[in-house]
């Protein structure tokens, strides 16, 4: 059965954004199931596989999914090699304000793939298809990136308890690591490849920062290592435009045109890969 998909034709931006909304409304309710603490967060990450599936069958038979990786494993270690970097900076980080501290428990595992499923299906797993195949206009990549990144950036200002204010620089500067994120997405057109990055990254914080209580900042103090944590959190946005610069574009678009079977390319995209796919 064809499904009408006006409100993405007319208005891509905010089905977009209505994605991104009722992404976090199911994933929300999803957690009111239990009063279980751990159970919420594994629930968060139920919610979220199933908002994808629940996608890829809305917009089928044209839609394939954002599971599959469309490019292959060699070019997606290339990828990851700016996040290990982050990991390990980051982490070197909370040594030098925290010393070795380390406390893995289940729930910081649960905690983390609620992180990674939950935010990253909310803010990029539906509403940037959508932006791919409905969006005109040569900047739409761009435009996707950036719309996606500053949804999560603000998102995140809410982790500032009290309204402390390093909390909110924190937040804007996680506007960064979202156009990282969002640029790993477009570049191999797999969601999963964000989730356990976002999981990873932040499973190392829940378990080596002191200073974390369910995911919330507890301890605000300005510190040098939370200066550094935000500068590099804006350099991972830099790298995150170089990903999708405009020299790699086409190869975007290619990407997407795998996931989407009725994908128009760009005249200058289509002519340039002419024959190849």
């Amino acid at each position: 059965m064809k499904r009408n998909h006006t409100l993405s034709e007319k208005h891509p931006l905010l089905s977009m954004l209505l994605s991104v909304a009722a992404a976090t409304l199911v994933c929300s309710l999803a957690a009111t199931i239990s009063s279980s603490e751990f159970v919420q967060y594994l629930l968060i990450s139920a919610a979220g596989i199933l908002c994808l599936l629940a996608q890829k069958w809305w917009f089928a038979p044209a839609f394939k999914g954002v599971f599959r990786t469309e490019i292959p494993l060699r070019k997606i270690g290339l990828l990851c090699v700016p996040f290990l970097i982050q990991l390990l900076l980051s982490w070197l980080l909370n040594v030098m304000d925290h010393g070795l501290f380390f406390r893995a428990t289940a729930l910081s595992v649960v905690m983390a793939l609620s992180a990674g499923f939950g935010e990253e299906v909310m803010f990029r797993g539906l509403s940037i298809p959508i932006g791919m195949r409905y969006l005109k206009g040569k900047n739409k990549i761009l435009t996707v990136a950036l719309v996606t990144s500053v949804v999560f950036g603000l998102s995140h200002l809410g982790n500032a308890m009290g309204g402390n204010a390093i909390g909110i620089v924190q937040g804007i500067a996680t506007i960064g690591s979202g156009l990282f994120y969002a640029a790993v997405f477009l570049r191999t057109g797999s969601i999963m490849v964000p989730i356990i990055m976002h999981a990873l990254y932040d499973w190392m914080y829940f378990a080596t920062n002191p200073a974390l209580q369910n995911g919330n900042m507890a301890a605000m103090g300005v510190t040098t290592a939370v200066i550094i944590s935000c500068v590099i959190d804006l350099s991972m946005g830099v790298v995150g435009y170089w990903l999708i610069r405009p020299a790699v574009r086409e190869k975007i678009e290619v990407v997407w045109q795998k996931k989407w079977l009725d994908y128009a390319l760009p005249v200058e995209t289509g002519s340039a890969y002419q024959g190849k796919h």
